[in-house]
């Protein structure tokens, strides 16, 4: 029997280096289904090869699908939409996202409906416009993720992002910088919700700050890191976390206000694993609003790897049809 109209759903799926992602919104835009499995990282490790991250989603997909099973036995899926690879531009490509781009080909075979393809980059914009109400269509997005520090210029024309680099890091990225700080303090990888709890619960003023390198909204990172790892005998593992946190709030700051005012744009919305950070977001936003700069910060839940920005993506897709 066929489904009432207010049970259509789209599912997104995402399957990015170490989350995988699928979620299902309703054609009135209400998160239904929001189901995310980490991979597993060895302890002490520094990451996974590309094959550990597909054999990894290949399994975590296979659990997933039985919840996908329970779900279509109440709602009726009328189209999927999947992260196919990691940026909107030509040459980008990571088998990780293979694995997902299939796993949604076949699922729209099997159950006649439409797929809609995007990029795990677009999946995080459009996960955090998903609580956020931007007031232009053209705004800033600091994409912080483990592998990826971007500036970008984005345009939203009827739902299709036209995204330009302005800004970011030269070198590293600050989600290389964080774990490897953590790595080094014993923490298990991704170390992110560790350096930044401590840097919170850290009482004491910081006593010098590391030098940072910004020119024109481009940051170079590895020099932070040569720095701090000469105060690693010196200081506690709090003072170090929040030495670390600090440096990346100046050096965003002076990136971000340097970009809004070059494009005389003052909406900043931040996505990835690493704008999940209570303490950047508290630091940040409020340096950034002294100068008139709006800081659009989301749930740790939207800004983290997931897949409602697909899902979010696919309704608009299925909408505009």
């Amino acid at each position: 029997m066929k489904l009432q109209k207010n049970k259509n759903i789209i599912l997104g799926i995402d399957t990015s280096c170490y989350t995988t992602s699928i979620a299902a919104i309703s054609l009135e835009k209400n998160i239904v289904f929001n189901e995310k499995i980490m991979l597993k990282v060895g302890k002490e490790a520094k990451g996974l090869r590309q094959s550990e991250m597909v054999f990894q989603h290949v399994n975590n997909l296979g659990i997933i699908s039985d919840e996908i099973s329970k779900l279509m036995k109440e709602y009726n899926v009328v189209g999927i939409c999947v992260s196919e690879k990691p940026r909107p531009v030509e040459d980008s490509y990571m088998p990780a996202f293979t694995v997902g781009y299939n796993f949604a080909k076949l699922f729209s075979s099997m159950n006649n409906i439409p797929i809609y393809l995007t990029t795990h980059q677009e999946n995080h914009i459009y996960a955090s416009l998903y609580n956020n109400k931007l007031k232009q269509n053209k705004f800033i997005s600091v994409h912080m993720s483990g592998g990826t520090t971007e500036i970008l210029l984005v345009e939203d024309n009827k739902n299709e992002l036209d995204i330009k680099i302005i800004g970011g890091s030269k070198d590293i990225s600050f989600g290389q910088l964080i774990d490897r700080l953590g790595v080094k303090l014993g923490y298990n990888f991704p170390c992110g919700k560790f350096i930044d709890k401590n840097a919170l619960e850290c009482n004491e003023n910081i006593k010098f700050g590391l030098k940072t390198s910004c020119k024109d909204g481009y940051m170079n990172l590895s020099g932070i890191e040569n720095q701090i790892n000469k105060y690693l005998e010196d200081y506690d593992e709090m003072y170090l976390s929040k030495l670390l946190m600090d440096t990346i709030v100046r050096s965003l700051y002076k990136s971000i206000k340097y970009l809004c005012n070059d494009n005389e744009i003052y909406e900043v919305i931040f996505v990835g694993g690493v704008a999940s950070s209570k303490y950047i977001k508290n630091n940040l936003q409020n340096k950034l609003e002294r100068e008139k700069v709006k800081c659009y910060f989301t749930e740790s839940e939207y800004s983290t790897d997931n897949a409602v920005g697909c899902a979010n993506i696919g309704v608009n897709k299925y909408i505009g049809e």
